[in-house]
């Protein structure tokens, strides 16, 4: 069974962050243990406030459960630097799991999640410990300065994501102006994958989809799959997730 830890902030809606983890690995069969970064009030699609929790705070829950033997590490929300540089030193640590890294920086809504100064920190300091980057494209072009919006231009983006130090990125093809969306995973010796699925109608409504992801390729990845047949599961499952919310949300 495989057991992670989650490492992000919470959500009172209950529709993403580290809710949305536990619930995603728990369904899946794995359990987790919790580093709780930030707190944040959401509801009805807006993000109210968001508390950085104090980093000494962030410092004695990861102390508290080094001892613990994990299979793999995901990280979501991290506010500030001081954060980051805590869930840094924490990661060398323990180099034998695998790290997937969901780069947080704004919410669904739009509202800003980390500080200002928290961008370039991220990359120096935490992506080249991941073995994997899961970025939307919206926050691909933000952390590497392009502007891709289409299809055609995202083996140049992913390429660019790279050069920060991660062993594969994935760049999440929601946002991307095509009838499709299509993920693209690239690893650093350029191998890439592409995995073409059909839109859900009003699927971009359902919260929390890069945490849930995010967390099923980590259980998949540390349930003996290879990265890429994980991504291919997990996007398989994210799938029938949103289709049944969505259909929930009709009735």
């Amino acid at each position: 069974m495989a057991h992670l830890l989650v490492i992000g902030g919470t959500d009172s809606s209950g529709g993403a962050g580290v809710h949305a983890d536990i619930e995603t690995i728990h369904r899946l069969g794995g359990t987790c243990s919790l580093c709780i970064t930030a707190v944040t009030a959401q509801g009805g699609g807006n993000l109210f406030k968001s508390h950085s929790v104090p980093s000494s705070i962030v410092q004695d829950q990861l102390e508290s459960i080094i001892e613990q033997n994990f299979d793999g590490i995901k990280i979501g929300m991290l506010p500030n630097r001081e954060t980051i540089e805590i869930v840094a030193k924490f990661v060398k640590k323990v180099p034998e799991s695998f790290v997937i890294l969901d780069p947080v920086l704004k919410s669904s809504s739009g509202e800003t999640l980390c500080s200002e100064d928290s961008e370039v920190i991220l990359k120096e300091k935490l992506f080249p410990f991941a073995t994997l980057i899961t970025p939307n494209l919206l926050e691909a072009n933000f952390l590497t300065g392009e502007k891709c919006n289409n299809y055609e231009g995202i083996t140049k983006l992913a390429g660019k994501c790279l050069t920060f130090g991660s062993n594969a990125v994935l760049i999440k093809g929601g946002h991307l102006a095509d009838d499709k969306c299509k993920d693209f995973l690239m690893f650093q010796n350029g191998e890439t994958k592409s995995y073409v699925h059909e839109r859900i109608p009003n699927g971009t409504e359902v919260r929390g989809t890069g945490c849930r992801l995010a967390s099923a390729i980590a259980y998949y990845f540390t349930s003996n799959n290879s990265l890429s047949n994980s991504i291919e599961k997990a996007v398989d499952y994210l799938g029938k997730y949103i289709s049944l919310k969505t259909k929930t949300s009709r009735t």
